[in-house]
């Protein structure tokens, strides 16, 4: 059996485990929204069989960074949230990858040209699902694999935040599809996931008890994903078993009766991101328009004389404090600035001018405070003509 056939078994059951909806709040811990993300995983997280071709991949269909609406992945949760994260997400699971092949992935996540700030992780199905219950990989193995992979993250990125997604109870693929001709006919002719799908339909206590060995593995990753997560520090976060507790439909599942389809996709999005971390930090507001209301002038005469500008700046509902407010003068001085005060004005003097100097212009050229934009196109007034007295 190709890893990827059995990649996809297992991805039925995943995505079938994914399929409860989104649930109120997240459950992880609150953090500032992210500039990129990144996934690690196999076929699941590559959304095999979602786009019309059974057992390609179609990562645009992805629960974690794809960009299909029908799905609303993880990307377009944070982007709608605010996140700048628009063109950061980068899919790098791999179809039929095992516990053994995380750390390649692993490898190619720190090789990014900047470490991402949120990585999700799904991976184990394969491991569960082989050609024999004899196959599956040992725990111990299981656990070391892990912790190799996951040290090679903390090395290279230590600041990313990961989310470990539960391997789906595969179990369930099973439960589903053992009383359909069709399943059963792909199933034995693909040699899809025998460890558990051998005999379907037979009640012997050898195949009982090889289908519950099965399961039992299953959960037992699960609590090594759970443990291995836990040590790695407050940068890990598991989902509680999310993800393998949800019940799934026919319907989530594709046409190649192993991968989740559109709306198993968007299922299994939907119960991690509830299990997930919670996002609170929100955008800051946009920035709001200010520009200048009006502009006046004074002049001192002597040998020479001086010419002081006085500019107001508003946002429309009162005067705006904090501005800085820089311009020209045609003459003297040059470039000059100011900062306006509680009323919302400030005042910029030239340099002594000659008495041959019949008049300057004094020219503003950018407003400038947080949380505002300079809108020129809404001044009242841009540039002042001061006269000689």
């Amino acid at each position: 059996m190709s890893r990827r056939v059995a990649t996809a078994a297992i991805l039925a059951a995943l995505v079938l485990s994914g399929l409860l909806t989104s649930g109120a709040s997240a459950a992880g811990p609150t953090l500032p929204l992210p500039a990129s993300m990144a996934a690690v995983g196999d076929s699941i997280t590559q959304a095999a069989s979602t786009g019309g071709s059974l057992g390609a991949d179609y990562p645009q269909n992805s629960w974690s960074t794809g960009t299909s609406t029908s799905v609303n992945s993880h990307y377009l949760r944070l982007l709608a949230l605010g996140a700048p994260i628009s063109g950061a997400n980068h899919n790098l699971s791999v179809s039929g990858a095992k516990m053994a092949d995380l750390n390649a992935q692993m490898q190619a996540v720190v090789a990014l040209p900047t470490g991402p700030d949120y990585l999700t992780v799904l991976i184990g199905g394969n491991d569960v699902c082989t050609d024999t219950a004899a196959g599956m990989t040992s725990v111990a193995t299981f656990r070391a694999q892990l912790d190799a992979a996951l040290a090679t993250l903390k090395a290279g990125t230590p600041d990313t935040n990961l989310y470990v997604v539960s391997i789906p109870d595969v179990y369930q693929l099973w439960s589903l599809f053992k009383g359909d001709f069709w399943a059963r006919f792909v199933w034995s002719v693909g040699n899809v996931c025998q460890s558990l799908l051998d005999n379907p339909t037979s009640t012997q206590e050898a195949d009982v008890q090889r289908r519950q060995e099965v399961r039992q593995r299953n959960i037992d990753f699960n609590a090594q994903l759970a443990a291995a997560c836990a040590a790695y520090g407050s940068r890990c976060l598991f989902d509680g078993n999310a993800v393998f507790n949800t019940q799934f439909a026919k319907s989530d599942v594709s046409g190649d009766y192993f991968h989740p389809s559109i709306a198993g996709q968007a299922k299994l999005a939907s119960v991690s991101w509830a299990a997930g971390y919670a996002w609170g930090a929100t955008p800051p507001p946009p920035d709001k328009p200010i520009w200048i209301g009006a502009m006046s002038s004074t002049t001192t005469s002597g040998r020479t004389w001086t010419a002081t500008v006085t500019i107001a700046v508003t946002d429309g509902t009162g005067p705006v404090s904090g501005v800085v407010v820089a311009g020209t003068w045609s003459a003297g001085s040059g470039a000059t600035s100011c900062t306006t005060g509680d009323d919302g004005t400030c005042a910029v003097k030239s340099s002594s001018l000659n008495k041959k100097t019949a008049s300057v212009r004094f020219t503003v050229t950018s407003l400038t405070a947080p949380g505002f934009v300079y809108t020129p196109t809404a001044n009242v007034v841009s540039s002042w003509l001061v006269t000689k007295p």
